[in-house]
């Protein structure tokens, strides 16, 4: 395992860490010959990038830092060669201390991962209790609020989605058991949507943002029996989706607040036969608490047409409407 982390410490003893780390999962198949020897060996990697998010406190001690951290953990999947989950919970426990100005943090890291999204056979079920030893290596800028400089902002995206995740659709087929015709009606759901964010301020009023949104796409079926037997309502995560869109943004001024739009390109992870690309446009205003600049906005996405029904509904939805908010810290003022 080997990546990237930013932490962002808020006062002396708490902090939020943001890791990216890639990782490859393995699993090998073979046959096995009546005699105990092999044939068809065909390892099959999965390559994965991992996001956790951890609130992270250090205890007061002169010399080593001892420390706890806890939060969310995001993963995306390459090559599907099955299909893990893309949503856990860790927790971990760690030390860090300074040498030549460099803080160096081993962490011993649990994490528990929720079931896979899809599975053919136990044996091929990824394990979703994940231990790791970890070794972090950070340098300390000057300005706790401008990690990255006056002219980069880093943050989080939360918000939800407002237009249903997929649209509805109708089935119908006869099932012997209990002997009735069935009748599916499948209903798209909204969605939540989180992730981080980094903006990069060309000039006090344009910049250009870049997200990484992780959104899962859910539904629901109703099923009737011409019978009168009407079983439970289900839902379901059709998928989970990580979007990243690139927006030029231009401010406004007005008072305390700055109106702003937004306006460029959108990719998405492949994922089935969704469009992997997208246009996306919005409008909201920024606000400014002290070192935490606050960006409400409405947000508009128009994908590109699947190459196939990506569900047994009636597909994902090409417009997308969402309600978001931005934290950030950092970057120039507008003006």
């Amino acid at each position: 395992m080997a990546g990237a982390m930013l932490e962002l410490r808020f006062r002396s003893p708490v902090s939020v860490e943001v890791d990216g780390i890639y990782r490859e999962l393995h699993m090998t198949w073979a046959g096995v010959q009546s005699d105990g020897s092999l044939n068809s060996v065909s390892p099959s990697p999965v390559v994965t990038w991992e996001f956790p998010v951890l609130a992270k406190y250090r205890l007061n001690r002169q010399g080593m830092q001892p420390f706890v951290e806890a939060g969310p953990s995001f993963r995306t999947t390459g090559n599907l060669n099955f299909t893990p989950s893309h949503i856990g919970i860790s927790a971990g426990v760690g030390v860090e201390t300074r040498w030549r100005g460099l803080n160096i943090a081993p962490t011993l890291r649990y994490t528990r991962w929720a079931s896979d999204l899809s599975t053919v056979g136990r044996d091929r079920s990824t394990q979703k209790n994940q231990l790791e030893l970890l070794v972090a290596f950070s340098h300390t800028t000057e300005s706790r609020w401008s990690p990255a400089g006056r002219h980069v902002s880093l943050g989080a995206v939360v918000g939800w989605g407002l237009n249903a995740d997929f649209g509805s659709s109708t089935s119908s087929y006869y099932y012997e058991y209990p002997g009735a015709t069935v009748t599916q009606r499948g209903t798209g759901l909204t969605s939540s949507i989180a992730g981080p964010s980094v903006e990069i301020h060309l000039r006090p009023r344009l910049s250009v943002e870049v997200d990484a949104l992780h959104k899962p796409l859910r539904s629901r079926i109703d099923t009737t029996f011409d019978n009168g037997v009407r079983p439970q309502s289900s839902t379901a995560t059709a998928a989970t989706t990580w979007q990243f869109p690139v927006l030029a943004k231009y401010r406004f001024r007005l008072g305390s607040v700055n109106p702003f739009a937004e306006a460029g390109p959108s990719f998405r992870l492949p994922q089935s036969n969704f469009s992997r690309h997208g246009v996306t446009a919005g409008t909201g205003v920024e606000m400014r608490y002290r070192a935490l600049k606050i960006s409400p906005a409405l947000r508009f996405t128009h994908w590109g047409p699947e190459t196939g029904f990506a569900s047994s509904g009636g597909g994902v939805a090409r417009n997308e409407a969402s309600v978001l908010v931005g934290f950030s810290f950092g970057g120039i003022h507008s003006r």
